[in-house]
């Protein structure tokens, strides 16, 4: 009976070994978690400059490309970057102060 548990524990404690060796994923600064996965600059037919990236579509596996000129992509990014800070600065204010106070008072 010692000798059938010994036969199974083995192999699964060197499976188990194995399996822990592998290296973790080191975590995705905020900087990458904003970024677009492709970033690809190519010309238009009018010989403007494009730049195309993929976007993440929230819902779908599947991912939207969109192609705008630099300046605009900046707006965009200026947008997004403002209604970040905006909802953050909102959260804030919503978690702290005098309405989160166990008496009340100031």
């Amino acid at each position: 009976m010692t000798q059938l548990r010994l036969n199974w524990l083995l192999p699964a404690a060197a499976l188990l070994l194995v399996a822990c060796q592998a290296a973790p994923a080191a975590p995705a600064s905020p900087e990458a978690l904003a970024a677009p996965q492709t970033a690809v600059q190519v010309a238009s037919a009018d010989g403007a400059d494009v730049v195309c990236r993929t976007m993440k579509v929230t819902g779908s596996r599947f991912a939207k490309r969109e192609c705008k000129t630099p300046e605009v992509w900046a707006q965009y990014d200026a947008y997004t970057n403002q209604n970040a800070k905006e909802s953050t600065d909102r959260m804030q204010r919503l978690n702290t102060g005098c309405s989160t106070q166990a008496q009340g008072g100031c």
